[in-house]
């Protein structure tokens, strides 16, 4: 039964945040956290046997160290809180898609940032690569995010059928009825039409579960004196409906994917707004 998240960690501050941000949904819900954190194997022809085996053996008590640390940290905030954690050798993006294999996890959850920009390694790579991969998808979180409300959510759509996957995905999860605001971006001020709203809410009405549900457009526009692209359209209906999380599906031929193509760790850490969760537009639930 599906009863955990899984939470990597680097030991970062934005780290931390997709902990505490992990910790309150699992106290919540009465389901444990599994902390995850990776490190790669030192390896130099240069270097001898004995001082490769030191590194190793440093990199490995280090981890640890830092490891404990964090769950003092946490049970100093949530006592009750019941949670593992590990301390691994390999990718990351591999040993967490490895664990998902197990089909115990309700989420992964991840910062948006690591603990280093000149890393290869960071978390906010690697957040990019599981969005990209995940079998469950990734509630990204972004850094120096400081609150946990989970009452309206947005869902990013162009009224398709894998956006009402996401939506179901979502909400069997976490087992709550939920407000919910449609968020639409148009082009060329060329609106959807209204009939074609009413019913695509109707349909999410009647097929889950639901409160309220409103809808909220914004138009691109991309010209010298006023510019207005997709992303900034997306921050302003989140500021406009102070909606609590963000449901986007994941395609390559996405709008997500041509905003991250350029710069994927800069661009996530600085193009979210509040926790959103991803999943890819080919899984079906």
């Amino acid at each position: 039964m599906k009863n955990a998240i899984l939470v990597p960690t680097d030991f970062s501050d934005n780290a931390w945040t997709a902990v505490i941000y992990a910790a309150h949904y699992a106290a919540k819900h009465n389901w444990q956290l599994h902390l995850l954190h990776t490190y790669h194997e030192f390896s130099n022809a240069r270097a001898g046997i004995k001082f490769t085996e030191e590194v190793r053996t440093s990199m490995s008590e280090t981890a640890t160290q830092n490891m404990e640390k964090l769950e003092t940290d946490l049970r100093v905030q949530f006592p009750d809180l019941v949670f593992t954690s590990a301390c691994m050798l390999g990718d990351l993006s591999k040993t967490v898609l490895d664990l998902l294999q197990t089909d115990q996890y309700n989420f992964l959850i991840m910062g948006t940032k690591g603990a280093g920009h000149i890393k290869s390694a960071t978390i906010g790579s690697n957040t990019f690569e599981l969005i990209k991969k995940s079998p469950i998808g990734v509630l990204a979180v972004p850094q120096n995010y400081q609150h946990f409300k989970l009452e309206k959510i947005g869902l990013l759509t162009n009224f398709k059928e894998s956006e009402a996957q996401l939506l179901r995905s979502f909400t069997a999860r976490i087992q709550a009825t939920l407000d919910l605001v449609l968020l639409h971006v148009t082009e060329k001020e060329e609106s959807p039409a209204l009939t074609d709203v009413e019913f695509w809410k109707e349909q999410i009405v009647q097929r889950f579960p639901i409160k309220n549900i409103d809808y909220c457009e914004k138009n691109a526009v991309y010209r010298l004196d006023y510019n207005m692209p997709i992303p900034k359209c997306i921050d302003w209906m989140i500021e406009k409906t102070q909606v609590d999380l963000l449901l986007v599906a994941y395609s390559r031929k996405s709008f997500f994917a041509q905003l991250f193509s350029r710069s994927l760790t800069k661009s996530i850490a600085h193009n979210l707004l509040i926790p959103t969760f991803f999943l890819r537009n080919d899984i079906k639930v």
